[in-house]
């Protein structure tokens, strides 16, 4: 899917919505010490939006009934109001806010929907299978949303078919009952019953990604052995993902192979304009006279991906005249009125992070 395509496609998921929308963004705790982090937080929560939203019954439900193991990636984002309803699945850990009374708060799922520095990779081996998130040079172990089997489990289950390949070595004497088991093929081999074990592995890893990416992931990158990573990419091939193959091995040093398939991905933002006011960049997108808009990547409200990240269990809360509702209204008008969106990081390019904007005229 291209990116205007994918621009579009948020586009008319948002048209809908009216300026007294509430929306909730809640971040999965990086660390958890037996689900404790998450009672707390989801807590803080619903007591927000018990207070602030009282009326916004799909996003309370919602979150009554949501549990760690619920998460596809991590974060999730609840957008309500009196006609629509929303959810969607973050890619990285947004900020735990709220905004009520307002056009939907899309920064950070726009931000994480464009993100052209995210990428899902499947290692591929026949001891267990891992899941990593590439985000900006960083990699992290995803592996625990990943409900994927061990080889040697599928092969345990195969084995019940064993009665039907093996019988014992003896030939009718009692004296010969302890003889060795032979083995009848049936038509069949042991490099094809192999085969169909393998099959049955990747089949069920392919269904495991499936269930564990967010649903706005189009490209799974594959790293591992040459041979393991093609034969599990011809399992997965009719699936919704595009599989980039990457062929290394060892996993051992794995996350230093995963960094060095990504080193050539560009850094750098490309041309910024002119900086101009908050206020005139409003009016013009209310107009229709934006032509591009351009966000500084301090306003997606989404955390670097590292171990140490912070919990968020304080619950922030936007309100109308904070800087973040203006610089989301700015953004909901140009996206209305067929603007491009741009994200750029400020100190790429030794800059004030602010919007800034192409102008049609």
């Amino acid at each position: 899917m291209s990116e205007q395509t994918s621009l579009d496609t948020f586009r008319q998921a948002f048209a809908d919505f009216s300026d007294k929308t509430t929306s909730v963004y809640v971040p999965r705790p990086a660390v958890e010490v037996g689900g404790e982090k998450w009672r707390i937080l989801r807590k803080n929560v619903i007591d927000a939006v018990e207070k602030h939203a009282p009326d916004a019954a799909f996003i309370k439900e919602r979150l009554e009934n949501f549990e760690l193991a619920d998460f596809r990636a991590n974060g999730i984002a609840l957008f309500e109001d009196k006609q629509n309803r929303r959810m969607a699945h973050l890619n990285s850990r947004p900020v735990a806010s709220i905004t009520v009374g307002e056009h939907p708060f899309i920064l950070p799922l726009l931000a994480d929907y464009q993100s052209r520095k995210t990428h899902w990779v499947l290692f591929v081996t026949k001891d267990e299978p891992r899941l990593f998130l590439y985000q900006g040079g960083n990699v992290k172990d995803m592996t625990d949303r990943l409900d994927a089997p061990k080889y040697r489990s599928v092969e345990a289950r195969r084995h019940v078919q064993d009665d039907v390949f093996f019988h014992s070595g003896s030939r009718g004497s009692a004296r010969n009952s302890d003889g060795r088991s032979v083995y009848h093929a049936l038509g069949t081999g042991q490099d094809e019953e192999r085969d169909k074990t393998d099959g049955a592995f990747y089949e069920e890893i392919a269904n495991a990604v499936d269930d564990a990416l967010p649903p706005q992931t189009e490209t799974l990158h594959l790293i591992g052995e040459e041979g393991t990573v093609g034969h599990f990419a011809k399992v997965m091939a009719p699936g919704r993902f595009d599989l980039v193959q990457h062929h290394a091995g060892g996993a051992d040093a794995v996350e230093q192979h995963i960094k060095e398939a990504f080193s050539d991905e560009p850094v750098g933002d490309g041309r910024l304009p002119e900086g101009k006011s908050l206020p005139d960049l409003q009016d013009a997108a209310k107009a229709g006279q934006l032509g591009t808009l351009y966000l500084p990547l301090e306003s997606a409200l989404l955390e670097e991906m590292h171990d140490q990240a912070d919990e968020h269990l304080k619950f922030r809360e936007f309100g109308h005249d904070s800087q973040e509702a203006e610089q989301n209204r700015t953004t909901v008008l140009a996206l209305e009125n067929g603007a491009e969106i741009s994200w750029y990081a400020a100190h790429d390019h030794d800059a004030v992070a602010e919007i800034r904007a192409d102008l049609r005229w």
